[in-house]
């Protein structure tokens, strides 16, 4: 009988964050919550941050948690969202909370270097959007950070691995969201260069799966540890995690990445970067296992978040359980947004937000919290069935079916919508998928499973939910 390889998976989203541990032992992986708590961009004189203590302390609270109910762990892995970085200045010390990505100065800077679009595209494959880190820079220069002062720029998971190690590393996955990095080159000497800054303010790469180091004594002492506690620098973008969870056997999957956002897309063999994949909107990021995940950024459940966050302030207690199942009985009036416009780009009153466009613009008048939500889900699927066409032509493949991993895939109703609208069977699962692909990168690193074992342990201790098109 082999030992039990104990990790912890810090797995971030934009609204909440969790702590889950996995014990693996001779090919069985089980998985129990130790800490889940509530996330989201503070407001502070108009302007969107991340709260970088509480987040820390959470992460203190999980790590303690575990280390009481569940025993000795050997090691633990951040991942996060995309795009966002921090700064720590030349004697150590972290300047000030990061910004949000939904922050409005990131979408006034790229509406003034729109004739960049295509040239920005090209250094890394990245679609050209408002919180592209590309933005986010030129947007912290011109309110005046002085980068002389900075002594590393970090990427959100790193940022949280710096705190609590004291060691500055950056890691493939989550650097290739920037928009000016890629697996062959590295940071672009020639956006820095353009941007005014240092590209040695950007740490040395470390692998996907290397340990960056133990946790310090500061954090050791807070959590109550005796031993060593090696932190690995895991996929740092919480999708790169998800995908690497996907249970299939296909070497080109066709996925949803189910959360706040939805990432759609596939997984392919080197980037695409052709104006076709640029006008429709596709990414390239890089992959746990160095292919290239190329896929679209949707608006996903950030919608029925933003509604579901107005009805509780108006004193309903509706769960999202509650909400698919008004949704399933509502009627369908005929009404469509594109879940992409700006309008619901930021947090606001978002059912009232859906009903003001679909009245200015369709003349429907949505009543009920049941129309709203069928509205949202119709307006998703819809999205992703003109994606796939896209998806289709630019890759010249055709896909047998579809999985969707992450939250979203415990929406029996949204999957069969989604099933109906793509013509494709659906997978749906693992719902922690993220964490899940956070886990498996550690247990990697352990030496517990090899990396061609991955699909096993997936398909050995995790089932899944079909959903067939009606027609």
């Amino acid at each position: 009988m082999g030992k039990i390889t104990r990790v912890l998976a810090i797995d971030l989203g934009a609204s909440s964050g969790r702590g889950i541990v996995f014990e693996y032992k001779d090919g069985s992986l089980r998985e129990e919550i130790a800490h889940r708590f509530p996330n989201g961009a503070v407001e502070k004189d108009g302007k969107l941050y991340w709260d970088l203590s509480m987040l820390y302390e959470e992460i203190c609270k999980a790590i303690s948690i575990a280390d009481i109910r569940f025993g000795r762990l050997d090691s633990i892995g951040i991942d996060t969202w995309g795009v966002d970085i921090g700064f720590v200045d030349k004697e150590g010390k972290v300047i000030s909370d990061p910004r949000c990505y939904r922050d409005a100065s990131h979408s006034a800077v790229r509406g003034d270097l729109r004739k960049y679009a295509r040239e920005l595209f090209s250094l890394s494959g990245i679609s050209d959007n408002d919180f592209n880190t590309t933005y986010q820079l030129i947007a912290r220069r011109r309110e005046g950070i002085d980068f002389g002062k900075v002594g590393a720029i970090l990427f959100m998971p790193q940022l949280l691995g710096y705190m609590l190690t004291g060691v500055a590393v950056a890691e493939p996955t989550i650097a290739s969201t920037s928009g000016f990095f890629t697996q062959n080159s590295g940071f672009s000497d020639k956006f820095l260069d353009a941007a005014g800054i240092d590209k040695r303010l950007f740490p040395k790469i470390t692998a996907t799966g290397e340990k960056i180091a133990c946790l310090n004594e500061k954090t050791k002492q807070k959590v109550g540890l005796t031993y060593d506690l090696p932190v690995i620098a895991v996929a740092g973008h919480d999708t790169a995690c998800a995908v690497a969870a996907i249970p299939c056997e296909e070497e080109y999957p066709l996925y949803i990445s189910s959360g706040t956002w939805s990432l759609f897309g596939t997984l392919e063999d080197a980037p695409i970067a052709s104006k076709e994949a640029f006008e429709s909107g596709y990414t390239n990021e890089l992959a746990y296992n160095g292919k290239t995940r190329f896929l679209r950024n949707i608006m996903g459940m950030w919608l029925i978040q933003e509604c579901r966050r107005q009805w509780i302030g108006q004193g309903k207690d509706i769960s999202y359980a509650h909400i698919a199942d008004l949704a399933a009985n509502a009627a369908d009036k005929g009404a469509v947004i594109d879940v992409g416009d700006e309008a619901f780009a930021r947090p606001c009153p978002m059912a009232d937000a859906i009903k003001n466009y679909v009245l200015e613009r369709q003349g429907i008048e949505l009543k009920s919290e049941g129309e709203i939500a069928l509205c949202v889900y119709k307006s998703l699927a819809k999205t992703y069935a003109e994606a796939l066409t896209s998806l289709k032509r630019i890759t010249g493949r055709e896909y047998g079916k579809i999985y969707v991993i992450g939250g979203g895939s415990n929406n029996a109703y949204f999957n069969s919508l989604i099933a109906d609208e793509l013509g494709l069977p659906l997978s749906a699962g693992p719902s922690e998928a993220s964490a899940l692909g956070n886990a498996l990168a550690q247990l990697i690193s352990s030496g517990a499973i090899g990396r061609d074992e991955i699909k096993k342990v997936i398909s050995d201790n995790y089932s899944v939910k079909m959903f067939y098109p009606h027609s």
